[in-house]
This record gives structure tokens, C-alpha cells and sequence, in this order.
């Protein structure tokens, strides 16, 4: 399954190794709707389980509307960002910064899913859980 995320710039579909893989279309400009959105979707779809994402970040800005919502929101238990140069590699530190949830930057899909294969899926903690409780996995080495 498939969804199409705000109006057309991004892709969300589950695969059956359990792990999200939402990409957004190169040359985008993601808002914190385009965030809110994601996020819900990927909550939705998820029912309750923290899954690993793969997000393809090629050639997309990210506002710090969107960012902020990304960094504020537990809806996965690792992330792992892919992108093609050097401006992707300093978009993906800065949505990295001041998150305790595992994160990778690659620039290969393959060793980037290779990662996220170590990250089991768990539960959504509780209202009272504090935000150390939502990763499954201490924080991640930024890799190439």
C-alpha cells in the first residue's frame, strides 16, 4: 500500500520487512503541514508500533516548521535518511539535531535499509513514559 502525501510531493508505503519508506519528490519544499501529515499517516498505519523509516531527503528543503515537527513527534523507533550530495548530508545533520531517536545519513538505500534492519519495532509507551523510553536503540553513528 501506498499513500500519496501532501498534494503529490511525497510517497508513504509500508513494506512487508516492516519498515516505512516515504520519499519526498526532489527539488520539494517541506512545510510543517507537509510534516503534520506525514506523521499522522505513518501513526496511523502503524497502530500503535514504533517502525523504522527510510526517508529519501534528494534534493528537498525542509522548513523549521516542518523540522520542528519531525524532532517534537515519537512516531518511529529509527530513521534513516538517504541523499545524493553534500546539501542533503547538512539537511539530514540539521533535522538529526537535538533527537535522541536513532538516526543514519546514507547515501545508498541499500545500506540504509541494511541499518534499519537492526532496529526492532516497539511499543508506543505510555502518556506517562518519558520521550528516552520511545527508541528502541541507543543513538545512532552518522554514517557516510
Amino acid at each position: 500500500m501506498e499513500l500519496v502525501l501532501a498534494g503529490g510531493k511525497g510517497v508513504l508505503g509500508l513494506a512487508e520487512d516492516g519498515v516505512f519508506r516515504l520519499t519526498w519528490a526532489p527539488g520539494s519544499v517541506l512545510e510543517a503541514a507537509d510534516a503534520v501529515e506525514s506523521v499522522l499517516a505513518v501513526t496511523k498505519i502503524s497502530a500503535g508500533r514504533l517502525l523504522p523509516l527510510l526517508i529519501d531527503i534528494s534534493d528537498v528543503k525542509v522548513s523549521a516548521g516542518a523540522r520542528n515537527h519531525f524532532l517534537e513527534s515519537r512516531f518511529v523507533c529509527a530513521v534513516a535518511l538517504v541523499g545524493e550530495s553534500n546539501v542533503d548530508r547538512v539537511v539530514a545533520a540539521w533535522m538529526r539535531r537535538g533527537n535522541d531517536c536513532p538516526q543514519g545519513y546514507f547515501t545508498s538505500r541499500r545500506e540504509a535499509l541494511a541499518w534499519l534492519a537492526g532496529r526492532a519495532a516497539c511499543e508506543v509507551p505510555g502518556p506517562d513514559a518519558g520521550p528516552s523510553l520511545v527508541c528502541a536503540a541507543p543513538p545512532a553513528v552518522a554514517t557516510p
